[in-house]
């Protein structure tokens, strides 16, 4: 393997990493990860699909926190009589319904906090382009495209690891 090798060299199948369907609830998108929670390299992302493999985004650990918090942590309230940036105040407030907040977020759906993905790679692209997609959006997956269907995942820390060992001549 190095950097003048292809996609195909570095994803890891979509069998392989974790993904849920766009109905997916929270409890299932937290138990698709849980499964390599003490991995060397835990996954970080959870792919979200629709019924024919085609992507719909991607739902990071940030999104995953996103998603538990309440409404009026989640946008710039209205009625807030603090500082209009001052927000992270009110996460005090939180502190004595967050377990319930926890129970119910399990049930809802995911939808609403799904990152949209811009960027995606066929198996068979130089994997110079998916460097060049890592350095220039701010993702840290990028799906694997082929036939309009999500075939498996290129993990920026993956492609780090590849561009370190260019680097260093290894």
């Amino acid at each position: 393997m190095s950097v003048s090798g292809t996609v195909r060299e570095h994803y890891t199948p979509l069998a392989d990493y974790p993904h849920v369907r766009g109905n997916a609830t929270l409890r299932d998108v937290f138990a698709a990860i849980a499964g390599n929670r003490d991995a060397a390299d835990p996954f970080r992302n959870v792919l979200v699909l629709d019924d024919a493999d085609r992507l719909v985004g991607v739902l990071g650990l940030h999104d995953m926190l996103h998603a538990l918090l309440p409404d009026y942590l989640k946008h710039q309230p209205t009625h807030f009589e603090g500082a209009a940036d001052d927000v992270e105040s009110l996460a005090p407030l939180w502190q004595e319904d967050c377990a319930e907040q926890c129970r119910l977020a399990a049930q809802a759906p995911v939808g609403d906090d799904v990152t949209r993905i811009s960027a995606s790679v066929g198996p068979d692209e130089p994997l110079t382009k998916a460097i060049y997609l890592f350095a220039t959006h701010p993702v840290n997956v990028l799906p694997v495209i082929e036939g309009g269907r999500v075939v498996g995942v290129l993990r920026l820390v993956d492609v780090v690891a590849e561009v370190g060992k260019a680097v260093r001549h290894e």
